[in-house]
């Protein structure tokens, strides 16, 4: 039986654990290591290790073994949205116009470019799309959104919703101690 491509796309999308993770057993030690990581990346090596209770190179070691393990995908700032004049939130809901794997594609496409779209995430249900976009104001929102909304091709519809406020925001993934 041949599979439709929203099908196709699902499977791409990974589920559960990821490949390269599967095969790294994490002990208590590596937990301990990527919590403390987890908020503050540029703690020097000498410190975690105090922290974990390891040697230096032994700290050093585990975490260059969980980088190569891909289960740390990547070091980052994360940077202040307010302090850098983008402190308004817009969570967009968008349905395209009998999505195919071209039209999805050239969407997402659009959306990669922009550094405004913080999230782009393709859904299962009635919305093909959620957005998160960072603007300065409403008026440099309404401007986004004709630009890249309404003149977007295969867009049907989109709603915008403001954030009043973040009641919690994390980049944190629950490592089970």
């Amino acid at each position: 039986m041949k599979k439709s491509k929203a099908s196709k796309r699902a499977e791409s999308f990974p589920k559960g654990k990821p490949a390269v993770a599967a095969s790294v057993v994490l002990d208590e030690i590596d937990k301990r290591i990527l919590q403390t990581l987890q908020r503050d990346a540029l703690v020097a090596n000498q410190v975690l290790a105090d922290q974990i209770g390891l040697s230096p190179p032994a700290c050093l070691k585990r975490v260059r073994r969980l980088r190569s393990a891909g289960i740390i995908a990547r070091t980052i700032s994360l940077l202040s949205a307010e302090a850098l004049g983008y402190p308004l939130l817009t969570v967009v809901r968008l349905k395209l116009d009998g999505p195919t794997e071209s039209m999805m594609h050239t969407f997402e496409t659009r959306m990669m470019a922009s550094p405004r779209v913080m999230q782009c995430m393709l859904i299962a249900g009635d919305t093909d799309y959620i957005l998160l976009v960072r603007s300065r104001d409403v008026a440099h929102y309404q401007e986004f959104a004709r630009r890249m909304l309404k003149v977007a091709p295969g867009v049907r519809a989109y709603t915008s919703e403001i954030v009043l406020a973040l009641t919690k925001s994390t980049t944190e993934l629950p490592v089970d101690p």
